[in-house]
């Protein structure tokens, strides 16, 4: 089946033009995952960004000071997408 959505989206670390993210996997369906992230946001490195990991854990930079972004972030496997996991970031 698809994948669940990952749990517990923590921002583990930020400057000012970067954001570290982390997060728990929910369960994989049976198949191997891997995750898609998103930014958004004014200026995202290139405007949306999407990032894939099969890690827990993720460092996006060349993102502007002081500005709001929005990350999402789901898991992927061979039978779909899972909801997403939304969190709002703010820069340095």
């Amino acid at each position: 089946d698809r994948p669940d959505p990952p749990r517990s989206l923590l921002l583990s670390g930020l400057s000012g033009s970067s954001l570290s993210l982390s997060w728990l996997p929910g369960f994989n369906g049976g198949l191997p995952q891997h995750f898609r992230i998103r930014v958004e946001g004014p200026d995202a490195p290139p405007p949306p960004a999407t990032l894939v990991t099969s890690g827990f854990s993720v460092r996006v930079g060349g993102l502007r000071p002081a500005t709001p972004y929005d990350v999402i972030v789901s898991a992927r496997n061979a039978r779909g997408d899972s909801a997403p996991l939304r969190l709002r970031a703010v820069t340095s």
